[in-house]
């Protein structure tokens, strides 16, 4: 096969790789990143959180005594599918974009989307690289726990896009971790 063509098979089979990433998955990554705190606990935000990074409201107060694990696993598929139905029926997302922005929606909650630039490009379907990445401060500082999130949410949100594999500019840490969580 001469150079010319290796190259065009190559860019063909870089189009035809779809990328696939499960439900479940997430779940099991926000296991992982979130730890499992059956008491609450003020989380790095300084609000008070249970479970899987469960935001407890005024609403929840039943949840300061603790729960249990199977509480916990029933709080965050709630919240999970609360952000999913959301970006589903507001953004008119799908597959691994919608995935993606669940998990934002999971870190920060739908009002902040809502009012935000990302939601905004998100609707106009314009390029969210650089406002994705914009969130990663806790109380106005860097925190590298947020910007590894943002960087596997633009990983996952791009991921099928064509050709938007080879242009993205993401640590290799971030991206090795995102592709064990497909396996």
């Amino acid at each position: 096969m001469s150079v010319e063509n290796e190259k065009n098979f190559s860019e063909h089979l870089e189009d035809e790789i779809k990328i696939v990433y499960t439900w479940d998955s997430l779940i099991t990554r926000i296991k992982n990143r979130e730890g499992l705190m059956l008491e609450p606990y003020n989380c790095a935000a300084g609000y008070q959180t249970i479970g899987y990074g469960h935001l407890i409201t005024e609403r929840d107060s039943s949840l300061l005594g603790g729960i249990t694990q199977k509480q916990a696993d029933s709080l965050l598929r709630h919240d999970l599918n609360y952000s999913k139905r959301w970006v589903k029926k507001s953004l008119k997302l799908k597959g691994t974009k919608l995935i993606a922005i669940t998990n934002f929606c999971f870190a920060f909650g739908t009002s902040k989307l809502y009012r935000s630039r990302l939601y905004e490009k998100i609707q106009k379907k314009e390029k969210i690289n650089e406002e994705i990445l914009r969130w990663v401060n806790i109380n106005g500082s860097p925190n590298s726990n947020l910007q590894e999130e943002r960087e596997f949410e633009l990983w996952l949100y791009t991921a099928n896009d064509k050709k938007s594999n080879s242009n993205q500019r993401l640590s290799q840490n971030s991206v090795l971790k995102a592709k064990s969580q497909i396996n």
